[in-house]
């Protein structure tokens, strides 16, 4: 099995690949996350992909893409509270149910720690949904470690 990690700016491709994980966000989450559509998700990645900061990887498992990820340079000014920061932030990434333990997620982070040393960033962020218990599991896998909580309450 070989798995290749390439740019894309095919946004129909990328609502595809989106639609386990928005399935899986929507059953998480339904008064937050609306359902899988095709069109809308298209539209967004069509928008995203317009940000000079945002670019879009497929990984194709033998020629079939079998996910995708999404990353954004962020950077923040210096100001009176912390320094300039520069960061690369895993903005989504997303495997097919299909292609899932198969080193796909694998590769799409390892290719984003490349991209990261390549433009000399330190660090890379993500955020992923708690309820989400096998993403946590898996980026802590990774390497990736708790640095901020982000709280809620329902009124």
């Amino acid at each position: 099995m070989r798995i290749d990690i390439v740019q894309t700016k095919d946004a129909a491709l990328l609502a595809k690949l989106n639609k386990d994980v928005q399935r899986l966000h929507h059953d998480i989450e339904p008064d937050i996350f609306k359902p899988y559509d095709h069109e809308q998700m298209t539209e967004l990645f069509e928008k995203a992909l317009l940000s000079d900061e945002v670019t879009a990887f497929i990984a194709k498992v033998d020629d079939i893409p079998a996910g995708y990820m999404l990353l954004a340079h962020k950077v923040s000014d210096a100001n009176g509270f912390k320094y300039r920061t520069e960061t690369l932030h895993i903005d989504q990434i997303c495997v097919e149910n299909a292609y899932k333990g198969k080193g796909v997620g694998k590769c799409l982070v390892d290719y984003a720690k490349e991209v990261a040393k390549i433009k000399g960033i330190k660090r890379i962020e993500m955020n992923y949904w708690t309820k989400n218990t096998n993403s946590g599991e898996f980026f802590r896998s990774q390497g990736f470690s708790n640095f901020n909580e982000r709280l809620s309450i329902e009124i």
